[in-house]
């Protein structure tokens, strides 16, 4: 009976809903946009980050401009000063 138990709760653990998805979503996609026509300007550029009932997050990143100017540091920066949409 014990070896049954500790499965059940093994899949209990790995089907659950974690209580912090947007923390540690169970999956991540990241689609980063950019035009290239033009010096990036942050101000007309946006993101969306949604959250699925899965716990999987996805973010369309559409950067108004070229992204040489922008780093790694400063694009996560830009990205988590959006909001989390859940659906």
């Amino acid at each position: 009976m014990r070896p049954v138990v500790r499965r059940i709760a093994r899949l209990e653990n790995r089907f659950a809903p974690q209580p912090d998805f947007v923390g540690n979503p169970r999956g991540r996609l990241r689609i980063v946009v950019c035009r290239m026509d033009r010096a990036l300007r942050l101000e007309t550029s946006r993101c969306r980050r949604t959250l699925t009932a899965s716990g999987s997050l996805t973010e369309v990143v559409r950067l108004d401009g070229m992204r040489d100017a922008l780093s790694d540091a400063d694009l996560e920066k830009f990205v988590q000063s959006f909001p989390v949409e859940k659906i």
